[in-house]
C-alpha cells in the first residue's frame, strides 16, 4: 500500500482547490475507492530560512528518510521472525488509544510537543534522528538478549534424528540405564557402540577381537528404540595396553616435539577397528547420573526465559514500530513543507493533502495529477525518476510517497 503527500499552488482558495482535486482524482473513475484529506500543517509556523538553508535541510531529510524506512522494515522483519508470522498489521499507539495506520494518517496532526515548529529546521531534523537512534538502540539490546538466549537453548536442545546424531546424554539416562552399567577407573573405561540390527550377530562375534584390551563378555545392549533400526551397546575397555611394544603406530599422526610418532591408545584403536572392519560407530561417553537431569532443568529454565524474552521483544517491536512510524510521518510532512517552500514559496497559497490511490492505480493517479497541475505542453517533462532516468522524481507538484507499510 502506498500513500501520497501532495503539495501544489492554487489561485482560488483552498476549498476550491480541494474540490478540483476530488473531481480529477478521487471521483474521476480512475480510482473510485481512493481516499484523500487536506493537511493543516500551517507552513507559516515553521522557521524555514532562506533557499540555501532549505536545500540543505531537504538533503538531510532525504537521507534521514532512507534511514528511518530501513529501520521500520528491520523492525517488521524482527517482529515477523519472533512471532513466526507472514504478515502483520501494526497499530499506532496514541494518547487517545490505538489506531490503524490508515486512521492515523488521515487524522494526522503535527505534534508540537515532540517536534516544536518554532524550532530551527536543523533541530527538527536532529530530533527525528535522535528518536530513530533511540528506537534502534533499545530494540538492538533486547534483540541481542533474545538471540543469546536462543543460542543457549540451541546448545542444550535435544538433537533430532537417529542414535548416530543424538546427544547420548539425552539417550542414556535413567531408568533406561543404571550407574552400574558404566565402569570408569584408572584402568577401565566404557565405550558406547551404535550397531545396526542387521549387524548385531556380527558385532557379538567380533567385538572382543578388535583389540586385545577388550574386557571379554562386557558388551551389553540398552533397550532403546530407534526409527532407523539401530541398537546401542556398551563395551568395557582396558585403557592401558598389556604389552607396550604392541601399541600401533599411526602413520597419519603428526610427530610430537621429540620427533617420535604418537601411539594409538587402546580406546582409539578399538574405535578405529570397529569403524574400519565392521563399519560400526563407537563413541567415548562418560555417564553422569545427574547430567541429564541438570540439562533438562536447564532446558526448561532457558525455555521459560526465552518465552518471556520472546513476549518482551514482540511488545518492544510493536512499540518501536509505533513510535518510529509517528516520527516517520512527521519527517514526511516536513519534507512536504520544505519542498513546497523551496518550489513555490511559503507565502504563496497552496494545497497540502494526503491521498490513498487504489492498489494498482497509482500510475493513473499520477497521470491525473499531471493533467490537473501541468502545462499541457510540458506534460512530457514530468515523471518518476525511473521514467525520467534521473536521480529523483519531477512533477509540477510536490510529491512525497509514503511507502510503509
Amino acid at each position: 500500500m502506498v500513500y501520497y503527500l501532495i503539495g501544489a499552488p492554487h489561485k482560488s482558495n483552498e476549498q476550491q482547490a480541494w474540490l478540483e482535486m476530488e473531481k480529477h482524482v478521487l471521483t474521476s473513475g480512475i480510482s473510485r475507492q481512493a481516499k484523500g484529506r487536506l493537511l493543516q500543517t500551517e507552513i507559516g509556523k515553521f522557521k524555514l530560512g532562506n533557499l540555501d538553508h532549505l536545500m540543505f535541510i531537504n538533503d538531510s531529510l532525504l537521507k534521514q528518510d532512507s534511514v528511518v524506512e530501513s529501520l521500520l522494515k528491520k523492525i517488521e522483519r524482527q517482529y515477523l521472525d519472533v512471532t513466526e508470522k507472514v504478515s502483520y498489521d501494526f497499530v499506532i499507539e496514541l494518547k487517545e488509544g490505538p489506531q490503524s495506520i490508515e486512521n492515523f494518517l488521515f487524522s494526522f496532526k503535527w505534534n508540537d510537543q515532540t517536534f516544536p515548529r518554532a524550532s530551527a529546521l536543523s533541530e527538527l531534523v536532529k530530533a527525528i534522528s535522535s528518536r530513530a537512534t533511540h528506537v534502534e538502540t533499545d530494540l538492538r539490546q533486547k534483540s541481542t538478549s533474545y538471540q543469546e538466549l536462543k543460542n543457549q537453548s540451541q546448545q542444550v536442545a535435544r538433537k533430532e534424528g537417529n542414535l548416530l546424531v543424538k546427544d547420548l546424554v539425552d539417550v542414556l539416562k535413567e531408568p533406561i540405564v543404571k550407574p552400574r552399567d558404566f565402569i570408569y577407573s584408572d584402568y577401565l573405561t566404557t565405550l558406547v557402540a551404535i550397531v545396526p540390527k542387521t549387524q548385531v550377530q556380527e558385532w557379538l562375534a567380533c567385538y572382543e577381537f578388535l583389540c586385545e584390551n577388550v574386557v571379554p563378555q562386557s558388551a551389553r545392549q540398552f533397550q532403546i528404540e530407534d526409527k532407523d533400526n539401530l541398537t546401542i551397546w556398551r563395551v568395557v575397555i582396558v585403557k592401558q595396553s598389556f604389552d607396550k611394544d604392541h601399541d600401533l603406530e599411526v602413520v597419519d599422526k603428526e610427530e610430537d616435539d621429540k620427533g617420535k610418532k604418537q601411539k594409538q591408545t587402546s580406546v582409539e584403536e578399538f574405535i578405529q577397528k570397529a569403524r574400519d572392519k565392521l563399519r560400526i560407530t563407537v563413541k567415548e561417553f562418560e555417564y553422569k547420573s545427574q547430567e541429564s537431569k541438570e540439562r533438562e532443568k536447564l532446558r526448561l529454565d532457558l525455555k521459560s526465559k526465552s518465552d518471556h524474552m520472546n513476549t518482551t521483544l514482540k511488545q518492544a517491536c510493536e512499540k518501536a514500530f509505533s513510535d518510529l512510524y509517528i516520527t516517520y510521518i512527521h519527517l514526511k510532512v516536513l519534507r512536504l513543507v520544505v519542498d513546497i517552500a523551496m518550489r513555490f514559496g511559503a507565502a504563496e497559497p497552496n494545497i497540502q493533502c494526503i491521498l490513498k490511490p487504489d492498489q494498482g492505480k497509482e500510475k493513473k493517479v499520477q497521470q491525473s495529477l499531471l493533467k490537473l497541475y501541468a502545462d499541457p505542453s510540458q506534460v512530457g517533462l514530468y515523471g518518476t525518476k525511473e521514467e525520467l532516468e534521473d536521480t529523483e522524481d519531477f512533477f509540477p507538484f510536490v510529491y512525497v510517497p509514503i511507502n510503509i507499510p
